[in-house]
């Protein structure tokens, strides 16, 4: 087989959320490029998850059944992460499967599968939001949060990062900077109100929908633009969805959990501007 007649599926779970499933389509989108075979992807949707890819974004990419991709698998196998397999035998093969909840470990000198994230445009109505709700931001620098409360959460993310450890570092934060603005990403209403009521000034979204509802997630995603828009996030432990948002941002925010390394802790140093929330690793000195 010559170069350029295989194709790359990336297949991803039933069960993935937003940032196991971005991460393991886009790693997969820049895999294919580099390697010359056209590319598909697997986006089970259903009660675990109600929204298609380009339902959040703008993305023509050629979408598979799951069906079609199980029928596949025993003649073309599931292939992992970590991209050992990829030999001259499997490059003779027509069809590669890449189903992982993973980022895959791309070459060192390969395209970051961030910079495909950074260049989508969300969907229309998913962008009118982020547009508003940046608007109401009061023309200042906001501190980003990031919570998770939802039943459905991680044993770990809900055990290390409860709702009391965000509004404790919320109020350091504010005695250092009390000027900054607060943008609040909750996936409960009542995790939002307990933080509305100890900072009345915060602002966010509640009456998301369903939990992971295609509402809901078109919400998530507006909300991980807010959160790449403001000049520092905390965010829950274990969790991909506020990496999303870091990658989304770029190097000059970083994301603070209840367990992430010290030089991750907010400073108070100048921030730097964001043009419009839709790209927010673009930057400029001085404030909005």
């Amino acid at each position: 087989m010559s170069r350029g007649e295989g194709i790359l599926v990336a297949v991803t779970g039933r069960y993935h959320g937003l940032g196991n499933r971005m991460r393991v389509v886009l790693g997969a989108h820049v895999l294919a490029g580099l390697e010359g075979r056209s590319f598909a992807y697997v986006w089970p949707t259903g009660r675990g998850f109600g929204a298609r890819l380009d339902e959040l974004w703008a993305f023509d990419a050629s979408r598979w059944p799951e069906a079609l991709s199980r029928a596949l698998a025993p003649a073309f196998p599931y292939r992992d992460a970590s991209l050992e397999w990829i030999d001259e035998t499997a490059r003779r093969q027509r069809v590669w499967q890449i189903r992982t909840p993973h980022a895959l470990a791309l070459p060192d000198d390969a395209p970051s599968w961030h910079t495909e994230l950074r260049a989508l445009q969300p969907v229309e109505r998913v962008r009118r939001r982020v547009l508003d709700l940046f608007g109401a931001c009061a023309n200042r620098p906001y501190l980003g949060v990031m919570i998770r409360s939802h039943p459905v959460a991680h044993d770990a993310t809900l055990q290390a990062s409860p709702v009391e450890w965000y509004l404790g570092r919320i109020e350091e934060i504010r005695s250092v900077r009390p000027d900054l603005g607060l943008y609040v990403a909750a996936d409960t209403d009542a995790a939002f109100t307990r933080v509305a009521r100890r900072f009345p000034d915060c602002f966010g979204q509640t009456d998301k929908g369903a939990y992971n509802s295609r509402r809901a997630l078109q919400a998530a995603v507006a909300d991980l633009y807010l959160l790449a828009a403001s000049c520092h996030i905390l965010g829950p432990h274990y969790s991909s969805f506020p990496e999303l948002a870091q990658h989304l941002a770029g190097p000059a925010v970083a994301l603070e959990t209840s367990a992430s390394a010290p030089w991750t802790r907010f400073e108070a140093q100048p921030e730097l501007s964001v043009g419009t929330p839709l790209r927010p690793e673009l930057r400029s000195p001085g404030r909005r």
